[in-house]
């Protein structure tokens, strides 16, 4: 067998046997909480914005409708340069609203990282929820978060962030199990004590964790990377680090209209990779970059090795098999097995929109979002 067949075959193997890793991890973290059995602690919510006015209101209102009591919590919404009148608009849709604040950023301060230390540095309280300005939350969004503290305390807990249900269609299926395989990967890898990715749009911390972890995080080359800057900190400082899959503290995100727009949001995830400066969260992103370049390849490496089409065949099903895996874990704990049927063309489509992005991760450069 020629050794280009055998690195093919290996690193596909290895990177199944860490989904399949990664798939066992999530049954050890599917856990819900709803209800604390003592006395709610207090928390302060940072939602940073750049426009998205009716995103806001939405997600304003789903926190007014919190299971939590109100007295024990704020949510501070942090303005990072709207275009004029856009911060008015927010704080007249908030006026009257006990705990509800909108801040607008000094001068000379942009990007979410920002707007995120000026909502912090305003908080009343240690705890920390931060949320994207584009998601919904459910009712017991902050009690399953403020739960799980109880039986799980953590300088830091991630928690699920999935693409709501819209009109359907294939670029909709798409995001849907794209957020879902990261969404898995993230828990299992969070339950195996390696934690390798979260998300900004739902994370739960401490005010002390986020302070000494500032110099973990490369501000000057990477606007945004927030989540996972802080995560990594939370890493090297050995501080215990968790994961929430309990149905209460999911986070849904609007789905994206075009491939365009999902193709610029990859673009920007990926290329904040190279800042990480973690051995195992790099070699993952490797590992997974390699793997699918193997498959997107694979009509030439049948080309050029005929007579091993059945094991380059094989090394796809069994590559297929452990994404499909992890997709039917997660999507058991979310609740979202109607869109498996669209796993097969959904994978078909992958490898060359993964191809794009990488090359556009590579020639890019990362940045907060402000097209809304």
């Amino acid at each position: 067998m020629a050794l280009p067949l055998i690195l093919f075959l290996l690193v596909v193997f290895i990177y199944s046997l860490v989904i399949f890793l990664f798939s066992t991890g999530i049954r050890k973290c599917a856990l819900s909480y709803t209800q604390g059995k003592d006395l709610p602690g207090k928390v302060s919510i940072i939602i940073p914005f750049h426009r998205e006015m009716e995103n806001l209101a939405h997600l304003v209102q789903d926190l007014l409708d919190q299971s939590y009591p109100r007295s024990f919590y704020e949510v501070l919404l942090v303005d990072d340069h709207s275009e004029k009148g856009f911060s008015e608009k927010v704080k007249t849709m908030l006026s009257g609203i006990s705990g509800f604040q909108c801040l607008s950023m000094p001068p000379g301060s942009s990007g979410k990282k920002a707007a995120i230390n000026v909502g912090i540095q305003t908080a009343k309280y240690d705890r920390l929820i931060q949320v994207d300005a584009d998601c919904r939350v459910g009712k017991h969004f902050i009690s399953s978060h403020m739960a799980f503290l109880e039986e799980d305390p953590a300088d830091l807990v991630a928690g699920l962030v999935l693409s709501s249900k819209g009109n359907g269609g294939f670029i909709e299926a798409y995001e849907r199990l794209d957020l879902m395989a990261l969404a898995g990967s993230g828990a299992g890898s969070f339950s195996l004590g390696r934690p390798m990715m979260c998300s900004g749009a739902n994370l739960s911390y401490s005010r002390e964790l986020y302070e000494e972890t500032r110099r973990f995080d490369p501000v000057e080359l990477s606007e945004s990377g927030d989540d996972m800057f802080l995560m990594i900190g939370a890493r090297k400082l050995n501080r215990k680090l968790a994961f929430n899959t309990g149905a209460g503290a999911r986070v849904s995100t609007l789905p994206v209209k075009s491939f365009r727009q999902l193709l610029v949001q990859r673009i920007r995830w990926g290329a904040k990779t190279y800042h990480y400066g973690m051995a195992d969260i790099q070699g993952l992103a490797l590992l997974v970059s390699l793997t699918n370049l193997a498959i997107f390849l694979l009509p030439l490496w049948c080309i050029l090795f005929t007579e091993y089409w059945p094991w380059l065949a094989g090394g796809w099903l069994f590559k297929s098999l452990s994404d499909l895996v992890l997709l039917v874990r997660i999507s058991g704990i979310s609740h979202q097995r109607d869109v498996l049927p669209w796993f097969l063309p959904v994978s078909l489509v992958y490898y060359p929109f993964f191809f794009i992005s990488l090359i556009g991760a590579l020639l890019g450069r990362s940045g907060w979002k402000k097209d809304h």
